[in-house]
């Protein structure tokens, strides 16, 4: 995979806000060095990725991005921070800017943009057949208000298995419902791939609508 705008714009969008996090915890740490290190290792993880497809086609990618960026972070830390550590770092991620802003305009209880997301989702699960690409299926609801996403496949379990931080992907996971609260919605579900399922089932309502319970 190549370092394309995608990469770089998550790079100075969300690195920030991490390595603010990282300084606030870790008092004695020597910040610069963990930021040279952790742009080197991103930069390497990049280059030994598979490609997913551009961003135009694949908006997955800047997921892929970000699990790249935090696997560099956790890495340049040179065994300081535990997997609690890692969950508190991509928490705190959610609190960059540019990402919250991001999510907050998001449209998701709106049925044309789902129908939208639906048409969008069958070009991304073409643009590539790797297994660092998810495979998306959304699901309309009753109405606007509620929908389900199924990811049959996880490019980020892929990431995982390949910097051999398996163990590290399910903290990556807890994030989705940061997000979807952001986007003004609730998010439950049963399983995900990266803890044993054999899918990720997203189901997700409107807060305060009527499927809210």
């Amino acid at each position: 995979m190549k370092n394309s705008l995608c990469e770089r714009i998550m790079w100075y969008a969300i690195s920030p806000t991490i390595f603010k996090f990282i300084e606030q915890s870790w008092k004695d740490i020597d910040i610069k060095r963990i930021k040279k290190l952790s742009k080197d290792n991103y930069k390497a993880i990049i280059k030994r990725t598979p490609d997913i497809g551009s961003f135009r086609k694949n908006p997955l990618r800047i997921s892929l991005a970000g699990g790249m960026l935090w696997l560099s972070v956790y890495d340049a830390m040179e065994g300081k921070m535990n997997s609690e550590d890692f969950e508190k770092m991509v928490s705190a991620t959610i609190q960059a800017p540019m990402l919250k802003r991001g999510f907050q305009k998001q449209k998701a209880f709106d049925i044309k943009a789902q129908r939208k997301k639906i048409a969008k989702n069958r070009i991304a699960n073409s643009a590539s057949d790797s297994e660092f690409n998810w495979n998306t299926e959304l699901i309309l609801g009753r109405d606007e208000n509620e929908y389900t996403v199924i990811y049959h496949r996880c490019g980020l379990c892929a990431l995982g298995r390949q910097e051999h931080h398996e163990d590290l992907i399910p903290y990556m996971c807890k994030m989705d419902y940061e997000s979807i609260s952001l986007m003004g919605g609730v998010l439950k579900r049963n399983g995900t791939i990266a803890s044993g399922a054999d899918c990720c089932d997203f189901y997700v309502c409107k807060k305060g609508s009527k499927w809210d319970k």
